[in-house]
């Protein structure tokens, strides 16, 4: 795992120095308050989330998750959030994949959060409130302008009452440049959301 310093905004590490706001957040802020990551996305842990995601080594899920928790419990007030949705695959996606990552990732949040404070969480994991209803083609080598662009109007919350007033923190398995996080943010953000953060496992 790694830990200071980093940008409080978007949570792209640094080698030294204090904690500070990287350029692209300074040049074009996310409308999430914040994101935070477990680890870097490089050597073992890409290579692990490779078979995790591409290869359904399904118990990869277990130690990606505790580790994950762990990073909830150190970058965020847990019980700060109202509903923690894991980000979604578009159903075509869904059908070829045979299950969908990040919510793998989390699924077992609220049993860890009982182990560790002995009691149930105020937050709910919902896999309903926020769905994937366009077809995108792969992010793979694309830049943020071209991601952006290729997530327009992707997401769509069905039951916008569910996220009026919500606080939530979305999950995900790993952030490059954040254009799917944004852009799911900004759809909760526009059904009412009143703040959106993000927890991946790993970050470019």
């Amino acid at each position: 795992m790694f830990d200071h310093p980093f940008c409080p905004a978007c949570g792209r590490c640094f080698e030294s120095g204090p904690d500070h706001l990287c350029g692209a957040c300074l040049e074009t802020p996310m409308v999430m308050d914040s994101v935070r990551a477990a680890f870097m996305y490089k050597d073992v842990i890409q290579k692990a989330l490779g078979l995790f995601k591409y290869q359904s080594k399904l118990s990869l899920a277990r130690p990606f998750e505790r580790h994950l928790f762990q990073a909830f419990a150190t970058h965020f007030e847990m019980n700060a959030f109202d509903l923690i949705l894991p980000i979604p695959l578009h159903a075509s996606k869904a059908k070829s994949r045979g299950f969908n990552q990040a919510y793998f990732l989390v699924r077992n949040f609220s049993r860890l959060y009982k182990d560790a404070c002995g009691r149930m969480p105020q937050w709910r994991i919902d896999i309903v409130s926020l769905a994937r209803v366009r077809a995108t083609v792969s992010q793979t080598g694309l830049d943020y302008k071209a991601r952006k662009k290729n997530l327009t109007q992707a997401f769509a919350c069905p039951k916008p009452e569910r996220i009026k007033g919500k606080n939530i923190l979305l999950v995900d398995d790993v952030l490059t440049t954040g254009a799917t996080c944004n852009a799911a943010a900004h759809t909760l953000m526009d059904a009412g959301a009143v703040g959106v953060s993000a927890l991946v496992l790993a970050r470019a």
